[in-house]
């Protein structure tokens, strides 16, 4: 009985996973995003001092 209730949940499983991977892919991409931003507007601000 036991391992029947397993492969009741394993296409669930299959279902939530991938979506549950681009969601994280997806924060995880903006605060690279977000860092890298940062890191041009540091740049920026910079080189407008210099001249």
């Amino acid at each position: 009985m036991t391992g029947d209730s397993v492969f009741l949940f394993l296409p669930i499983l299959f279902y939530i996973a991938p979506v549950v991977f681009v969601i994280w892919f997806m924060i995880k991409f903006l605060k690279i995003q977000q860092e890298k931003n940062k890191i041009l507007r540091t740049i920026s601000d910079k080189l407008d001092k210099l001249n």
